[in-house]
């Protein structure tokens, strides 16, 4: 072939299409945000005000075709034109090109890049010009995938794609060989910042010297990014559970300033944004921050352009106030690769619709889903998603929020209590929502008698369904029969019991300190001392003070031992008890093997039952009184009990309606291949399970026919004053007195 040939097959066209314009929103300023116009400040700002004044902008979603890429790597504007690094996997080897998007007459060209070593890229770097260098690395492994040997490439290409340059430097950066490169970028001196996860960035002249190291005595480094005015700014997850950033001081081999964001979610990730700042994702908000003054500003919400937060792969801010996205939906066998532009419009052009409001505390992914599916595929009604999750992420404080707007008036039209940590049996004996059962009969299309007894058991309040689950795990305890003769559910006095006749060195639970114990014998066993119907507590009595003497008794901590196998543990029987939720069939064939022999599934006791309990494990949606158009939010909330969903191959849990149920079975029986299953020395194979699997399965399923349901102010309460006890400063008596007075006023003042 010759050489013109071999070029003309590298430089391949590929075609960037407008798909379609997503442009449904409504002018709620409170709720999207608009921008007074394009500039390079970090981003479109908003405009719009708290009294609902109409935004001069809003952010719609036009989509760009990009059938053959896999993934998008990295990449850069340079001179009005997008370079991009991309691969596609293929069975047993990648490859990466280099495409081009002329944002000013959209022509386009795909180049194959050259590999140096046929390895893989660890990390990657744009220049200014739209040239690229990277990281390459090869290994050897032997059949039992044992590594051989490693090798490191250091690869630069033109703007085009051509490889200039190819160099082995592995001893010249002085690594070991089993050093991995997460961090790559090189300064504007030519000064090359290389690190991994687990190490300082190492900093090395342009010519590959290694002049010192930048350690951030705080945490490891988590990511690198150069903003577009050249400033290295590197990130990490902070002491206090959020991302924190700092300028990196190569002159000075330091960070500097310490900022902290409002992330609080996802991957300590940032990307370079305009100017000074960087952007990052904190929920479904893109936020900038000024890596010079530590201003922070909230861009948009992708919610309202109909985009999932949760699939965004890296943003990267345009020219002309713009923002191309990289997207990646992992939801269902349509899973692929996808690019979208955020575009600011004129709100004159976007038709309004009428909004139905969904609250929630940490969105859940299947909600914005289906919110989006839903706000695509309808002209008339739009729904608008507030999460109420906090800065600090405070789900206490999130809940309160929103408890106050209810208490205030502001009520949304439908709520997500996915949690069902939330008050929700208040608001029912409230009012606040609304019976679904009424509703379902005269949609004509779905029975109630669909939904699964226990689950209807679970979820009704007085004959009345509040909350819709879309899917749930069983909540229990396995242990194996020969120690429950005759136990039914593990109230706290069982518990005290069976604990007396322990051999010295076993435990009733792997995890046996003061917290945990409490946690098992009261927490678990909420019903044992709470009596919601009633609005009375049970603290000050002789079992709780009992309870409190027992858990003195334990270790203040968990102390962690090298090297002891759990499973080991309960094999042998060293530890009897294993808390356990299952979400799906396999969880129950793997800790059945776990046991070694037979094994029964109790609850927490303090109730009628046997104690085993439901957790939502998906989403549960109600509707709200106040909402004016409950059949169309009903119409929204069965898409999560319809046939389409409770079947669909990626659940969160185990379906709650007997259609997706029997489905749910059907594929447990009838797996095609087996599930590799470990936990610390046991590793087996799951297969499709047996007939007598699926019977015990279901009879522990058809037992969890109440919700666990913990109360955290409760739980609060609780923890605060048995402190004092733990530490010697207060009796038994007295802190049982003071936890019965202040839980009999916080029940006084919530039912």
């Amino acid at each position: 072939m010759s050489k013109r040939n071999m070029e003309e097959k590298r430089m391949k066209k590929f075609k960037f299409i407008h798909k379609r314009s997503l442009t449904a929103f409504v002018l709620s300023t409170a709720m999207v945000l608009g921008v007074t116009g394009c500039g390079k400040d970090g981003g479109v700002q908003g405009n719009g005000d708290k009294d609902g004044n109409t935004p001069e902008y809003v952010y719609v979603a036009e989509y760009l075709d990009v059938q053959g890429m896999d993934d998008v790597v990295n990449m850069k504007e340079a001179d009005g034109t997008l370079h991009m690094l991309t691969v596609e996997y293929g069975e047993s080897e990648m490859s990466y090109k280099l495409c081009t998007l002329n944002l000013e007459d959209s022509s386009t060209t795909e180049t194959d890049l050259e590999s140096a070593a046929g390895g893989y890229f660890t990390s990657t770097f744009f220049n200014a010009d739209g040239s690229l260098e990277v990281i390459e690395s090869k290994e050897d492994y032997d059949d039992d995938w044992n590594l051989l040997s490693r090798s490191l490439y250091f690869n630069k290409y033109s703007a085009d794609g051509s490889l200039i340059s190819s160099e082995d430097v592995m001893e010249k950066l002085q690594f070991e060989e089993d050093f991995y490169v997460s961090h790559f970028i090189r300064d504007a001196e030519g000064n090359y910042l290389i690190g991994s996860w687990d190490s300082p960035l190492m900093v090395y002249s342009q010519d590959l010297v290694k002049t010192g190291e930048i350690a951030n005595a705080n945490a490891q480094i988590d990511g690198l990014c150069i903003t577009e005015s050249g400033k290295i700014v590197a990130s990490w997850w902070g002491n206090m559970g959020g991302v924190e950033v700092a300028l990196v001081d190569v002159t000075g081999q330091k960070l500097g300033t310490t900022i902290e964001t409002k992330k609080q979610s996802g991957s300590a990730t940032v990307w370079a944004g305009s100017g000074d700042t960087i952007l990052y994702m904190n929920g479904s908000e893109l936020y900038s921050c000024d890596v010079v003054t530590g201003e922070i500003k909230v861009i948009m919400n992708t919610m309202d352009m109909d985009v999932n937060a949760d699939y965004i792969q890296s943003i990267y801010p345009l020219s002309d106030g713009c923002y191309l996205m990289t997207c990646y939906d992992y939801s269902s066998d349509n899973s692929g690769m996808g690019m979208l532009i955020a575009k600011p419009v004129d709100p004159s052009t976007v038709a309004e619709r009428i909004e139905l409001t969904l609250a929630t505390v940490y969105a859940n992914q299947d909600v914005n889903d289906a919110v989006i599916e839903f706000n695509r595929n309808n002209d008339e009604y739009r729904i608008k998603v507030i999460d109420y999750a906090t800065d600090d992420y405070d789900w206490n404080a999130a809940v309160t929020n929103l408890q106050n707007d209810i208490v205030a008036g502001n009520v949304p039209d439908m709520i997500d209590l996915s949690s069902l940590n939330m008050p929700w049996r208040n608001w029912a004996a409230k009012g606040i929502l609304t019976d679904l059962y009424p509703l379902m009969e005269a949609d004509g299309e779905f029975d109630k008698e669909e939904l699964l007894q226990n689950v209807r058991t679970a979820y009704e309040e007085e004959g009345s369904l509040y909350i819709l689950p879309s899917t749930i795990m069983i909540d229990g305890v396995m242990v194996k029969e020969k120690f429950v003769n005759g136990v039914s559910s593990l109230t706290p006095s069982v518990l005290m019991e069976m604990e007396k006749t322990l051999p010295a060195d076993a435990n009733l639970f792997y995890y046996n300190y003061q917290d945990e114990v409490m946690y098992n014998m009261v927490y678990e066993n909420m019903n044992a001392y709470v009596d919601y119907e009633k609005g009375e507590c049970y603290f000050n009595t002789d079992e709780f003070k009992a309870v409190l003497a027992y858990a003195k008794e334990q270790p203040a901590e968990f102390v962690y031992e090298e090297g002891v196998s759990l499973p080991g543990l309960l094999k042998e029987d060293k530890v009897l008890f294993y808390n356990i939720n299952i979400s799906q069939m396999p969880d129950y064939q793997f800790h059945k093997f776990v046991f070694g022999e037979d094994i029964a599934f109790l609850g927490y006791g303090g109730s009628d039952n046997d104690g085993i309990r439901i957790v939502t494990s998906g989403c549960a949606l109600s509707i709200t009184e106040q909402c004016e158009h409950k059949d169309v939010a009903w119409q929204f909330l069965k898409t999560f009990v319809s046939e389409e969903y409770q079947t669909r191959e990626y659940l969160w849990g185990i379906p709650t309606t007997q259609t997706g149920l029997d489905n749910f079975i059907y594929e447990a029986q009838h797996m095609e291949d087996t599930h590799g299953y470990g936990w610390d020395d046991v590793n087996i194979d799951i297969t499709s399970a047996t007939d007598e699997e699926v019977d015990e399965f279901l009879a522990i399923l058809e037992k969890a026919d109440e919700v666990n349901y913990q109360d955290t102010a409760i739980m609060e309460i609780i923890e605060e004053e048995v402190a004092p006890y733990f530490e010697g400063q207060k009796s038994a008596d007295e802190v049982a007195d003071i936890i019965q007075s202040r839980v009999d006023i916080y029940l006084k003042e919530n039912l």
